[in-house]
């Protein structure tokens, strides 16, 4: 069954692994959770999970379709009606083949398979149409589409017309306008018809199938731009055979689309960075929204001699209990594994003191930054959630005063973090960082 679903929290907690996780649920329920991200790594070649990373920037033209410029055989540049990510997933949840059907390699007429996916197959020409012909270095590829062979068969549209020779342009015309089809199809009409004539020859189904579209950051795009008049058809009883089921036409192909029962839509979404779109009240209610809280246990009790759990705990308790739970620090940087790798990619010695510096780097270099951006450079709530003594104050000494006498307010003190726990100076002191870390962490 089909799941809209949006993975909410603070960065760095795993909301794109669980949005990966549940897609690999959805299609192959029951799989082991050492196998989720083999499985996961097969489904998306497959083209049965399909991500896409919203930004400020992205569109309803890069989302569902628009324009797009394309080169032709003789080397000019036509704009054709690209389909976008949402298009992409409708179509292949509506109309796909086996898997087993085609293999790359295979070879259909003069074209060779080059990709498999559940939407459709690229395929290559071959030089000469002869198997023992040298292939030139780059040759020409194209996408064939499973959801156009289908509408092509309901309407018994012969092969021969996906062969019209090219002078024969009013012919061309008559087939678009009766299927629906641009003028510039033929372009690569060749390879539809090879596939299109192999799946009528072996009697080849084409139905439908369970497809996950993935948006990570779904809130980093404006959603009523990105998904026009689709919102209403996210829904389960607007969808293609359902009780209600509604159909729009699209901007630029005018094409008609109802999204299928077999699509699931999964986001995740940054609940930290206000500066991001909020998710409107007409999409939110088409989700389920789920919570990735930080997850403590998920962080060592003892790495560099201090128990990194306590710590990252109590970091979280004074930052809710200053600024509310949607804007707390996530585990992920605070784990082992990403402690070690930092620990290696920055050079730090494998033993307690660098596994210390790791921690420090950590703490200094994401957390402090994303806490100063988060209350916006106010150093007193900064200092506490992490701690005065991390920092060194210069009161700016007498510019105050001469501030003061230009009718200005009291100057601001520059605040910066303590030398001694920067892992890459000369002050560094790990005897000084373990006694500043706060009372109710304790060390190893």
């Amino acid at each position: 069954m089909a799941v809209m679903k949006v993975f909410a929290g603070p960065p760095g907690t795993g909301k794109t692994w669980s949005a990966a996780r549940e897609a690999v649920r959805i299609l192959r329920p029951g799989i082991a959770p050492k196998d989720v991200q083999s499985v996961h790594e097969e489904l998306v070649k497959e083209g049965r999970i399909i991500w896409v990373t919203f930004h400020p920037s992205y569109s309803y033209e890069d989302f569902v379709e628009g324009f797009r410029p394309e080169e032709t055989p003789a080397g000019n540049v036509a704009y054709s009606i690209v389909p976008g990510p949402f298009l992409r997933a409708c179509q292949a949840a509506s109309a796909a083949v086996s898997a087993n059907r085609f293999h790359v390699g295979q070879e259909l007429g003069r074209y060779r398979v080059t990709h498999v996916e559940a939407g459709g197959l690229v395929l290559a020409t071959i030089a000469n149409n002869r198997r023992d012909a040298i292939e030139s270095e780059e040759p020409a590829q194209g996408y064939v589409d499973f959801w156009t062979l289908a509408r092509l068969a309901d309407m018994k549209v012969p092969v021969k017309d996906l062969r019209i020779p090219g002078k024969e342009n009013d012919r061309k015309k008559e087939v678009a306008a009766a299927v629906g089809l641009p003028s510039t199809f033929w372009t690569n009409a060749g390879r539809h018809a090879a596939v299109y004539e192999a799946l009528q020859q072996e009697g080849a189904a084409v139905e439908a199938a369970e497809v996950v579209l993935v948006i990570d950051e779904i809130n980093r795009a404006d959603l009523s731009r990105v998904f026009g008049e689709l919102i209403t058809l996210l829904e389960f009883d607007k969808r293609q055979g359902a009780t209600e089921a509604r159909q729009v036409s699209l901007t630029y192909s005018g094409k008609p689309l109802s999204v299928p029962a077999q699509l699931s839509i999964i986001g995740t979404m940054n609940t930290a960075d206000k500066s991001l779109s909020a998710v409107d009240l007409a999409l939110r209610r088409r989700f389920e929204f789920e919570m990735v809280p930080p997850d403590p246990s998920l962080t060592p009790t003892a790495y560099g001699g201090v128990n990194v759990r306590a710590l990252f705990t109590g970091l979280n308790r004074h930052l809710a209990a200053l600024n509310g739970s949607e804007n707390l620090i996530g585990h992920a940087d605070y784990m082992e594994s990403k402690l070690e790798d930092l620990r290696e990619r920055e050079g730090y010695t494998a033993d307690e003191d660098g596994r210390l510096k790791a921690l420090a780097h950590t703490l200094r270099k994401k957390a402090v930054p994303f806490l100063v951006d988060l209350f916006r450079s106010d150093w007193t709530q900064v200092e506490f959630v992490v701690g005065e003594g991390f920092f060194e104050v210069d009161d700016l000494g007498d510019l105050g005063a001469k501030l003061q006498d230009l009718g200005h307010h009291e100057a601001a003190a520059l605040v910066e973090p303590a030398g001694w726990w920067n892992p890459a100076g000369g002050d560094w002191s790990a005897d000084k960082l373990r006694a500043a870390l706060p009372a109710a962490v304790a060390t190893v």
